[in-house]
């Protein structure tokens, strides 16, 4: 009976994984990054940002405010006062104009731009007006910009995640595609964004459920440039406020990004396109000034709804 079972095993197997499609296997694994050990940030795969940098947001990036603790990469968004290192007296530049800041903040940057290939992190977001997290990556040449927001979230607007794509020249002619979604009690609890991104296709999912997709093609400018196929950096940043982001409500802070796990695949071509398995949120873990994490093997989270009219084309986008 043991060898019968044994020679039916290995066909049985070879169908299962047919039938399943494509496999993670295809793509190229290029960075992982599981934080449950207590190890840091790997300093050849990231840097973190400092200053004041975008949108005319509240906060100082600062290198401080990204710590590994209790098994998370937390990125930390403070009132604090600080100096602003780049300040330049009667610069009109709203980012060396200012002479300190009021709020800190961390945000993380890949080192190596990408050019197709799937993004998968395992986060929780923090909740409290004027707080902004988001994942998205950037491609900034000249006189092209291409932004696929894999995952925004605006306190203002509570339970509600953000995807999308910005893509042209000038920012008054950049043409804009976004959706939102509802998802109850999204706020506090881990979840897994996972960005697909190949020459025919962006799309993005929550814990394994794909719902916001967009075609590069659709990009693609009359001269040919093609801003939304160009290579991209990987950011992930908890903002304050700014031009999206709002009031600030200091009672919620510190606000708290926690990363569990960042994994990087790298497409090429002739490979499968099949979304894998998302991957488990952290097991349970008290982490400083938290609450313990949900289970390892949570129940799936409720399919996303319409969001608000706050995610219409009229939002002002963009990073």
């Amino acid at each position: 009976m043991a060898g019968w079972a044994s020679r039916v095993r290995g066909p049985v197997m070879l169908l299962a994984a047919l039938a399943a499609g494509p496999a993670v296997a295809d793509w190229t694994l290029e960075h992982e990054s599981s934080f449950a050990s207590g190890r840091g940030i790997d300093p050849a795969y990231w840097r973190l940002e400092t200053g004041f940098l975008r949108n005319r947001e509240d906060q100082y990036y600062s290198d401080a405010n990204a710590q590994v603790q209790g098994g998370v990469l937390r990125l930390e968004a403070r009132r604090e006062e600080v100096p602003n290192a780049q300040w330049k007296a009667g610069s009109r530049d709203w980012r060396v104009a200012r002479r300190s800041s009021t709020y800190t903040s961390a945000s993380l940057l890949a080192r190596k731009p990408l050019q197709y290939g799937r993004v998968e992190v395992v986060a929780r977001t923090p909740s409290g007006a004027g707080v902004w997290p988001a994942i998205w990556l950037l491609h900034e040449g000249e006189r092209l910009y291409g932004e696929i927001d894999v995952f925004e979230a605006v306190g203002k607007h509570p339970d509600t995640v953000f995807a999308g794509v910005h893509h042209g020249r000038e920012p008054r002619t950049r043409q804009h595609r976004n959706d939102s979604r509802v998802v109850p009690g999204f706020e506090g609890s881990w979840h897994t964004h996972t960005l697909e991104w190949t020459p025919g296709r962006i799309r993005v999912a929550l814990d394994g459920q794909p719902w916001f997709s967009f075609d590069p093609q659709a990009a693609r400018l009359p001269d040919g440039a093609d801003p939304l196929r160009q290579p991209m950096r990987l950011r992930i940043n908890l903002a304050l406020g700014g031009s999206w982001g709002g009031p600030i409500d200091d009672s919620r802070l510190p606000a708290r990004f926690d990363i569990a796990s960042i994994r990087i695949w790298r497409w090429t071509p002739g490979a499968g396109d099949a979304l894998p398995a998302p991957a488990a949120v952290p097991a349970a873990a008290t982490v400083d000034g938290g609450a313990a994490a949900s289970a390892a093997a949570p129940a799936p989270a409720p399919a996303p709804t319409p969001g608000p009219a706050a995610g219409s084309g009229t939002m002002r986008w963009g990073r």
